[in-house]
């Protein structure tokens, strides 16, 4: 896929996710607040379109396996599972566990490799009617992995950009799967 494509499919789904979000809240307050998000998703998409635009590499050509994608997305999803079984298994609930997985994360791995294993711990953190099992949080985190690759220089910098591939990642494996089950 090419990282046009990627950039343009990560606005569409932000933007999708933020008027659903709008459209099904009832209260003033919360309208306000996502109005505010979607706002400022505006201004940083306007604002790094073109620095963005300029690091896209256009070259088409095919590639070796590159091994530090495979591990980086192998991590993920054994950082999402790891994550929920602390916090499901051993009960030590979400923050406890995220905290353990990431202090772990930062003192093994380099900074790249643990900021995006710290990401996909958040997927679990998620409840139990959310995420069901540690199997699919390591599907989720693996799907995660995949999209902080794809994602690398879209909002670099940005705040909550971890936070959205962890939802985004979690909705969209959920939305697979319903279909099938």
């Amino acid at each position: 896929m090419k990282k046009q494509n990627f950039f343009l499919y990560y606005i569409l789904i932000s933007l999708s996710i933020l008027l659903l979000a709008l459209r099904n809240n009832q209260g003033l307050i919360n309208k306000v607040i996502i109005l505010g998000i979607i706002s400022f998703f505006a201004v940083a998409l306007w604002d790094h379109f073109y620095e963005i635009k300029s690091s896209i590499n256009r070259e088409n050509t095919l590639r070796k396996i590159n091994y530090e994608h495979l591990m980086l997305v192998l991590g993920t999803s054994f950082s999402a599972a790891i994550t929920w079984y602390l916090n499901h298994s051993l009960g030590l609930g979400p923050i406890i566990a995220n905290g353990i997985v990431g202090v772990l994360v930062a003192l093994l791995f380099s900074s790249k490799k643990a900021g995006a294993f710290y990401i996909a711990s958040f997927i679990g953190m998620s409840s139990q009617g959310i995420v069901t099992s540690m199997v699919m949080a390591g599907i989720i985190g693996l799907f995660a992995g995949f999209v902080i690759i794809f994602s690398q220089e879209i909002y670099a910098g940005v705040g909550g950009k971890g936070g959205t591939i962890a939802v985004l990642s979690t909705q969209i494996i959920r939305l697979i799967m319903s279909l099938f089950v």
